[in-house]
């Protein structure tokens, strides 16, 4: 039985993508490297992780800690806004199941808009993996402790490779996971057997036919 779902933030709820790209076309600018010109362009060569982007970008990691204090100034300044029908998924399936979610982003990025979109109290918690620099599978770990949940009784919920490797190594099994093909952009090479929804409002089919089959 599912007791449980994990959200992520950025490319699952929220539709940020493209704010990122506008804050690293001002860090480009900083350290004087060249900047993709389009959307598409910063896409594909965001690649696994924002390391592997700085790396593409050109940026030296002797910089990436000043990198990321002016991300995290600029960050949230976005008013990003959710992806259509995501708020009402989230609201239906918490009749049924605690929700949590979790990301590697910071709280104060996150929080405020959070409550803007009438959703705070309808999380059971938020786990910022920016704000005490934890990973992903070791958040995810912590709920599996708190609660007293095994990962059987809970769904996670991501848009990229690095979401489904964080919850495979926290313990899930693929026929836990839920991809979504509408945020980042989702590599269905890298996902194993994992279930991918191609809107928000699948994401409640999916749930309830792993709720049916567990």
């Amino acid at each position: 039985m599912l007791k449980a779902i994990i959200f992520d933030y950025d490319g699952v709820i929220v539709d940020s993508f493209i704010s990122v790209f506008e804050v690293y076309e001002k860090i480009c600018k900083r350290f004087d490297v060249a900047y993709p010109k389009t959307l598409e362009e910063f896409r594909k060569l965001y690649g696994y992780n924002y390391k592997e982007l700085q790396k593409n970008l050109g940026i030296d990691e002797k910089d990436a800690d000043e990198v990321g204090k002016i991300f995290s100034v600029e960050i949230v300044k976005k008013k990003h806004g959710t992806f259509l029908g995501i708020v009402d998924v989230i609201k239906e399936l918490s009749h049924k199941y605690k929700i949590f979610l979790v990301s590697a982003a910071m709280s104060a990025e996150i929080l405020p808009r959070i409550e803007e979109f009438g959703l705070k109290n309808v999380f059971e918690k938020f786990y910022c993996g920016w704000d005490q620099k934890i990973k992903k599978s070791d958040l995810m770990k912590s709920i599996f402790s708190e609660y007293n949940y095994t990962p059987d009784e809970l769904v996670a919920i991501g848009d990229r490779a690095i979401d489904y490797d964080a919850a495979k190594t926290a313990g899930f099994n693929d026929n836990h996971l839920i991809m979504v093909n509408y945020g980042w952009g989702l590599d269905k090479k890298a996902i194993g057997q994992a279930l991918v929804a191609e809107t928000p409002h699948d994401i409640v089919g999916l749930v309830q036919f792993i709720d049916k089959n567990n």
